[in-house]
């Protein structure tokens, strides 16, 4: 609506995915190409989608994520590739079947990885997008919104905000959320260029 067109660059490269050695880092980048995924098949780029398709999977089946649903996702994704609704529906639903495993597993650690890597690269590519787009209103408005999931995203860090392995991101979110505070309905320049400069180097440390 806002006439923005795809920016391939924003993304993290498919590519990169053996380069993720760690749960950890196999964790955050799920989350990663996760939203990744979803920005690719917004805007029905199919070659781009099926790239963070593989991707994805392939970190899913490293981290032996088995669930019912994952067995048949990338054939649900590639059955609807020309479907924007039913794509997004797909991969929300593998998001939330894979933090239910998790969980339920006693793997919260990871769960909690996976959600961060994708609230942190939406921001990123958002934020990107309201630099270059030629009248960025709604993305202000977007970005502005992302208050409220922010400190439900801190809060459930917060009990093992000491881990290693998550601490330099509860870090780097606390600050987020410090900028947020003098947020209103959109943001000024101001304010995105200094949600910017947090979020840009914590996205370059994960990818």
């Amino acid at each position: 609506e806002a006439g923005a067109s795809y920016i391939l660059t924003l993304s993290n490269q498919a590519s990169k995915v053996g380069n993720y050695i760690s749960s950890t880092e196999k964790a955050l980048n799920l989350g990663v190409y996760g939203t990744d995924l979803s920005y690719a098949s917004t805007y029905i780029m199919k070659q781009e989608t099926m790239r963070y398709l593989e991707s994805s999977k392939k970190l899913i089946d490293e981290l032996e994520i088995s669930t019912t649903f994952n067995v048949d996702y990338a054939e649900r994704v590639e059955n609807n590739l020309d479907t924007r609704d039913s794509l997004i529906a797909i991969i929300s639903d593998s998001f939330i079947d894979t933090w239910g495993y998790l969980v339920e597993n006693e793997q919260d650690k990871l769960a909690i990885l996976v959600l961060s890597g994708s609230y942190i690269e939406g921001i990123y590519i958002t934020v990107q997008i309201a630099i270059t787009a030629a009248d960025n209103t709604s993305f202000l408005e977007i970005i502005a919104h992302q208050k409220k999931s922010l400190n439900k995203l801190i809060g459930v860090i917060e009990p093992i905000r000491e881990d290693a392995d998550i601490s330099d991101i509860y870090k780097s979110l606390t600050d987020l959320a410090k900028v947020y505070e003098d947020v209103g309905d959109t943001l000024t320049d101001e304010q995105l260029e200094k949600i910017l400069s947090i979020i840009d180097p914590l996205r370059e440390s994960i990818v």
